[in-house]
């Protein structure tokens, strides 16, 4: 079996299951999350070996061609013998989720139920009827059934308190795209720089990451996985996010609204010519938006909005707007028209690492404990990439700069300029700075580091 990348924790999860699993303790498992992020790439390693069925559901089919093809699955992957006792299709889901209980009594079954969701077009209650199922004749099984969606909303509804499968599952876990430093793992050769566009261009995606050639340079990368026609990155947003949002409810006019720079809810709502509570809401429980507020502001202020995922933001304040003509075959021009985008795209990719590798900092002790690190702002009068408070008192100020060379005396006087703004200082008080490269250095009050020492 190859080795896997990234999902180590994922996959040790699911060999406890499988453990409990052959054992008599029947196990029901739910993993989910957007496109692209490894969940099929996940489960079809972990059933390379054993006694397996593998069934991804279609879009729009009925419920009796899910059910023929979901016989076709089982007796074409466990073998004749198992054939014969299907006799041609199912009646219907209960009948097969009872058969696929019943063989795994005296063998032990792996059954995984990819695309969940789209079973809801054709069976709107399938959430409480495999509950019921579960429920009723699990008991004497040694079955790991898997379920997986790409539907976030979907799925979490069907957990939540008015799902059909709150509190069923034993193993609940949400997999979203890799972090910055993770997701290294998938390019770990690429010198740092060129690592961090390929992240701001390709996010925390494993499929994307891995269609980015080390041996390009990251203009070349971008014209061939974003500025040709058909390129992968030109197209998968859409992907993305159609499995997960229907479209009537205006996702992609906020989503734009927010990929031209308008961050405040009023803003977005007069950009995207709509009204936005739910929709924002929505985006922001999925993951593809976060709400932004000044470090050690009340829960009460009125945040900033921006799109959470960096790919996703990269198509939207990039590529979008000239999708059309790089479809056309005009790529390349665009891509020198846009290299300003790209640019400020990157630096904001390069500000939230920075502030991620703070807390990895801080984790690891380099930083005192309790440290709250994030970033901070006051409209039209001072902004800090990396702010760190400590008992109520400034303790780190950081800023991030996507250029080469270490920090300047200005750079220095500006920084703690902003100190009028912030609150009083701690008496160890840290300036630091991230920038793209350089030499790396410390004092007792300044650190400097390049995107070598990020990863």
């Amino acid at each position: 079996m190859d080795q896997i990348v990234g999902r180590v924790a994922e996959l040790q999860e699911l060999e406890r299951s499988w453990q409990k699993a052959q054992q008599g303790e029947p196990q029901l498992v739910v993993l989910w999350g957007r496109r692209r992020v490894g969940k099929t790439y996940l489960l079809t390693h972990f059933a390379e070996g054993r006694r397996a069925v593998y069934f991804t559901a279609t879009r729009q089919d009925s419920e009796d061609r899910q059910l023929a093809r979901f016989a076709g699955s089982v007796a074409e992957q466990l073998g004749e013998d198992v054939a014969d006792l299907i006799g041609g299709s199912f009646s219907d889901w209960e009948a097969a989720l009872r058969f696929v209980l019943r063989i795994s009594v005296e063998q032990p079954l792996l059954v995984v139920l990819d695309e969940v969701p789209r079973l809801l077009t054709g069976r709107a209650d399938f959430a409480d009827l495999l509950s019921a199922v579960w429920e009723a004749r699990s008991r004497d099984s040694r079955i790991l059934l898997a379920l997986t969606g790409s539907a976030v909303s979907v799925m979490e509804q069907m957990l939540g308190p008015d799902g059909g499968l709150h509190r069923r599952p034993t193993v609940e876990r949400r997999l979203d795209p890799f972090s910055f430093a993770d997701a290294r793992a998938f390019q770990p050769a690429l010198p740092a720089a060129d690592y961090v566009q390929a992240y701001a261009a390709c996010g925390g995606y494993p499929l994307h990451l891995q269609r980015w050639d080390p041996a390009l340079t990251p203009a070349e990368n971008l014209q061939h996985l974003a500025f040709e026609p058909g390129g992968m990155l030109l197209r998968d947003a859409m992907d993305i996010l159609s499995e997960d949002l229907d479209w009537r409810g205006g996702y992609e006019r906020v989503l734009a609204a927010l990929g031209s720079g308008v961050r405040r809810r009023s803003r977005i709502a007069s950009r995207a010519q709509q009204r936005i509570d739910y929709t924002l809401d929505r985006l922001r429980r999925a993951g593809y938006v976060r709400a932004a507020r000044p470090l050690g502001a009340p829960a009460t202020a009125d945040p900033l909005y921006e799109i959470a995922d960096p790919y996703l933001s990269y198509w939207f304040s990039v590529l979008r707007e000239d999708a059309d003509l790089v479809e056309g075959g005009q790529g390349q021009a665009v891509r020198h028209r846009v290299e300003g985008r790209w640019q400020s795209h990157v630096a904001r990719v390069f500000e939230e690492a920075a502030r991620d590798h703070a807390v990895r900092l801080a984790r690891s002790g380099e930083l005192p404990i309790g440290i709250a690190v994030g970033r901070w702002w006051r409209d039209e009068v001072a902004e800090v990439d990396v702010l760190g408070l400590l008992d109520d008192q400034t303790r780190l100020l950081g800023e991030a700069k996507w250029r080469d060379g270490g920090p300047t005396s200005r750079d220095q006087h500006v920084l703690a300029g902003k100190l009028a703004y912030l609150p009083p200082a701690h008496p160890e008080l840290e300036q630091v700075f991230w920038t793209r490269a350089g030499k790396s250095s410390a004092t007792a009050k300044l650190r400097h580091y390049t995107a070598e020492d990020m990863l």
